[in-house]
């Protein structure tokens, strides 16, 4: 990271969003308490302190459950560096960034695939998504080549997104993958991916806010 912010600099982004693996399903995280078995952060994404990050309470956000189809509000759980104060929140693979449909539905439509009863609520969400991905995929050709050798050029949305499976695996680890190599979502980048820009237009912590329709969060 080229960029190590301290809290006082004036107009960045402090917080960060990490993706974390989670087995379980939105279910099970919700019944058993998830957020409380993710973390610690042993290290800053940030300033790459080794100091352990301290505990810094949870925030909640929705996501479609993954047997139901409705809205399920989760807690994601969040850390702070004792040295340049970043907040990092950790968020189970099966949420995506800004996204209140689970990454499996997202997966499953971007591969070309139907919807089934569970998830016609999202129909519009599932579409925009993939309109999302639509706008992104140009910029993405290069970093996936160069980053993890495969080419998605001249391919369909549905052939690309495949071949981005099948080399990176389920959307989840895909896109905890991209974001390391990248800094980048295969369906934006945002603020919280890169918190050492300087952004006037933040306004607190949005990875707090739910965007279920309508406008995008801050890019």
């Amino acid at each position: 990271m080229s960029h190590v912010f301290s809290i006082a600099e004036e107009g960045v982004t402090p917080f960060m969003q990490i993706l974390v693996p989670y087995e379980g399903s939105p279910e099970d995280y919700l019944a058993t308490s998830g957020q409380r078995r993710i973390g610690p952060l042993d290290c800053c994404p940030n300033c790459r302190s080794s100091r352990r990050l301290r505990f810094h309470g949870y925030y909640e956000r929705f996501v479609s459950s993954s047997s139901t189809g409705e809205a399920m509000l989760v807690k994601v759980r969040r850390y702070r560096c004792r040295e340049c104060r970043l907040t990092a929140s950790l968020l189970p693979r099966f949420c995506l960034t800004y996204r209140l449909v689970r990454g499996e539905s997202v997966a499953r439509f971007l591969r070309g695939g139907g919807i089934d009863s569970c998830d016609l609520r999202w129909h519009s969400l599932l579409l925009r998504c993939r309109q999302r991905f639509r706008l992104c995929l140009p910029a993405l050709v290069e970093p996936v080549h160069s980053a993890f050798g495969t080419s998605i050029s001249r391919t369909t949305l549905s052939e690309a997104w495949q071949v981005i499976e099948d080399r990176l695996g389920p959307i989840g680890v895909a896109t905890s993958a991209l974001l390391s190599a990248c800094g980048t979502t295969f369906l934006g980048r945002y603020l919280c991916h890169r918190p050492g820009l300087i952004c006037s237009q933040a306004r607190g912590d949005h990875t707090n806010l739910l965007f279920s329709s309508g406008r995008d969060p801050p890019t």
